[in-house]
């Protein structure tokens, strides 16, 4: 054999077998997800979660990268990029989705205003989630693969001043996105300021706002009294959840066997993330207590007078939101069956 065959030869196998060696991390396949809070926050510890239960299942079968703090795309802009293939996972909370499907504005919508927590899981996880899940697959073009997780009650904070239903008129309110959070605002005698999450500590230490809607849990892990907040409202305006979703490209092209684990992933995450939640958020209060906060809370009828104002402007949100009038008609039979007082 010619020396110059013999180092064709080998020059082959030593390219074949490089090729073989890389094969098993070329082959591992992106899968990114998007957050807009920080690493601390019960939505990220609960992503992290699902990353490792898929990980035990699928091995090295994915690259997975989780982007915390906004780093990759805010939660506002996570639908355009799953749709675009810039992104193959996020879970954005159901605020803003309204822009890209109407009706995710149904659990905006005066008549959840000061509704506990469990009921809204009663009604959210019935027929109305359903509805509401496959409208998102359909006009966002996603997989949403199981049960949403929970943030918890929003309320209203003030930050150097306290904010109650006496002294909200005319205060400068900071909300995350969401026409129904516009609309409660504005009705109730407030300014509305549209602010993304990433941008509120600083916007609250220049002034820019008089006061916010978020949760305990939310400003806590933010520092929030680090930038000026001082107050809390416990008018439980509405109960929040992130509504999980991959890129419809990106679920199509996963073999059966891989979207098996990745929905009992996401199962054992939502259910242990959902619990966490609320420990989360009591936590996070107790702390902000300790620390300062001054915490006003309003009677149950003064939170049903003001829900009571504010479903005399429901029926025009839903016609001009464009939401489906029969589902918001039977959500709204489903909560005074459940108790809710209108």
């Amino acid at each position: 054999m010619s020396t110059l065959r013999r180092k064709f030869i080998g020059t082959t196998f030593a390219a074949l077998a490089a090729v073989f060696v890389a094969t098993p991390a070329s082959a591992q396949e992106k899968l990114r997800i998007a957050l807009d809070t920080n690493p601390v926050h019960v939505r990220n510890k609960g992503v992290d979660l699902f990353v490792e239960e898929l990980k035990k299942r699928t091995g090295d079968h994915f690259a997975i990268e989780v982007y915390p703090s906004g780093q990759l795309f805010r939660d506002r802009d996570v639908p355009r990029a799953l749709r675009q293939g810039a992104l193959e996972m996020g879970v954005p909370g159901i605020w803003q989705l309204d822009a890209s499907e109407p009706n995710a504005a149904l659990v905006t919508l005066p008549m959840f205003y000061g509704v506990p927590a469990d009921t809204v899981y009663n009604v959210m996880d019935g027929d109305l989630g359903t509805f509401l899940n496959r409208k998102f697959e359909e006009r966002m073009r996603v997989k949403i693969p199981g049960k949403w997780m929970a943030l918890g009650m929003q309320n209203t904070f003030g930050v150097s001043q306290p904010i109650d239903y006496q002294t909200y008129k005319g205060k400068k309110i900071r909300y995350p996105s969401g026409t129904g959070n516009a609309a409660r605002i504005d009705k109730l005698g407030g300014i509305g300021i549209l602010v993304p999450w990433p941008d509120v500590p600083l916007a609250m230490s220049q002034g820019v706002m008089d006061g916010l809607l978020t949760t305990f849990e939310s400003a806590s892990s933010s520092k929030l009294m680090d930038s000026g907040m001082q107050y809390a409202f416990e008018d439980q305006n509405m109960f929040n959840q992130y509504v999980p979703m991959f890129s419809d490209s990106f679920w199509r092209k996963q073999p059966e066997d891989i979207k098996a684990a990745i929905l009992d992933a996401w199962d054992v995450a939502a259910t242990w993330q959902r619990a966490q939640a609320f420990k989360a958020q009591d936590h996070a209060k107790d702390t902000m207590v300790k620390a300062g906060l001054t915490v006003i809370v309003p009677t149950p009828e003064q939170i049903a007078n003001a829900r009571r104002e504010l479903m005399t402007i429901q029926d025009q949100l839903i016609d001009s939101m464009k939401i489906d009038k029969e589902v918001a008609k039977t959500t709204l039979e489903a909560l005074k069956a459940a108790g809710v007082s209108f």
